[in-house]
């Protein structure tokens, strides 16, 4: 439906303020375009051409890149997993083995389309805007695909190429597709190479599948 579409806006999941309780501003302003002379916008788009793995699909060009703010409190309980799983692990990079990883979902506006386009819409089918709101949620998964290969959870991967199979526009005036990259805390990971959507509860040993 949207082969036409061969440009990309990345969210990437960055900023931080301190307040305490969010005004209505700072609630629908999220996002913080990141200058394409910025050594964060060539990392960016580097790692999302090189974890491209569809050769036979074409990649698209990356427009535009934003910092996502967050409230201090918002991170919180992500600071104290972060460090919870480190002491655990003792992971090399002190952050509990932390990376960036792609997540595609649907848009039903057109938050991303340009530099001015930075305003979180309050369309209830608008799981980007949602998600940019309030954070990914578990009790989400399975509501765009009703298979879970690995069961209940939060799904990243670090394959944009895979993430992009998730990108949907709601919007008829959309001309770009959009993205997330998120930190995510992978600590010791659970390797499978098979379908698991009965998997049972992880061990304490791991932290991911």
């Amino acid at each position: 439906m949207f082969n036409h579409i061969h440009e990309v806006a990345l969210l990437k999941d960055e900023r931080v303020y301190a307040d305490e309780v969010e005004n209505p501003i700072t609630a629908r302003r999220r996002l913080f375009q990141v200058e394409r002379s910025s050594p964060i916008f060539v990392e960016i788009e580097q790692l999302f051409a090189q974890s491209w793995n569809r050769l036979e699909k074409y990649r698209p060009q990356v427009q535009f890149i934003f910092e996502v703010q967050w409230p201090e409190y918002a991170l919180r309980p992500y600071f104290a997993y972060r460090a919870k799983v480190q002491a655990s692990t003792h992971a090399k990079d002190q952050r509990g083995n932390e990376k960036f990883l792609f997540h595609g979902t649907n848009r039903a506006c057109l938050l991303g389309e340009s530099s001015s386009t930075v305003l979180l819409c309050g369309d209830k089918q608008c799981s980007l805007c949602s998600i940019l709101r309030t954070s990914l949620a578990v009790s989400k998964c399975g509501t765009k695909n009703a298979f879970k290969r690995y069961g209940n959870g939060i799904y990243l991967t670090s394959c944009s190429s895979k993430a992009d199979e998730y990108v949907s526009n709601l919007s008829r005036s959309a001309s770009l597709r959009v993205m997330l990259i998120n930190r995510a805390v992978i600590g010791n990971a659970y390797k499978t190479h098979r379908n698991a959507p009965q998997i049972a509860p992880l061990s304490q040993e791991y932290n991911s599948v």
